[in-house]
């Protein structure tokens, strides 16, 4: 099995996941990970951005499947999956970095 069909069960499990979880009342992590957000953006709190960031970008290395508007397989692009998530750790790094340094 390639690496494409690989990514369509994927997402056809994704998507079938989604459908279950659709029928659920409620969804805890969604609505504190949006409250969390919230609280990162009020309490300019720059170093948190650079959490998320590591948060999503490091599954996306794993899977070779990153997304940015759309979905971008490293496969398939390899220089603009490789573009995104390079950009995504330096912005991360930046991020961290300001626990450290103080930027004028």
């Amino acid at each position: 099995m390639n690496n494409s069909e690989r990514l369509r069960k994927l997402s056809q499990r994704t998507e079938n996941q989604s459908h279950s979880q659709s029928k659920t009342p409620f969804q805890w992590r969604p609505f504190i990970a949006l409250i969390g957000v919230i609280l990162i953006f009020i309490l300019n709190w720059q170093w948190a951005w650079g959490i998320l960031f590591l948060y999503w970008v490091i599954p996306d290395i794993f899977r070779g499947v990153t997304y940015f508007i759309e979905p971008v397989e490293r496969e398939r692009n390899p220089l603009l999956f490789w573009s995104i998530v390079i950009s995504w750790i330096i912005m991360s790094l930046f991020s961290l970095s300001t626990l450290f340094i103080t930027y004028n």
